[in-house]
């Protein structure tokens, strides 16, 4: 379904987005549509990296293996605590 919108743009804008859509070929509704589709699509959150995403890549890993730990060990060693 289709609904109309009034916007208030600049009229130099507008004209050059119309040029723009001649162009391309594309009505003006069509890119503006695409776009605030584009826009409002819900940000992915990047996830977080977890080292145990790599396990098994230099070989097995020890089923009771604590990545916490592991990973307080390892720093406790380079910060020399």
């Amino acid at each position: 379904m289709t609904t109309k919108l009034t916007l208030s743009i600049n009229s130099k804008v507008i004209e050059s987005a119309k040029r723009y859509s001649r162009k391309r070929g594309v009505s003006l509704s069509r890119i503006v549509e695409e776009y605030l589709v584009k826009v409002s699509k819900p940000v992915k959150k990047p996830k977080d990296f977890s080292i145990m995403e790599l396990k098994g890549i230099l070989g097995k890993v020890p089923h009771d293996f604590d990545y916490d730990q592991a990973k307080y060990q390892y720093l406790k060693e380079k910060y020399k605590l």
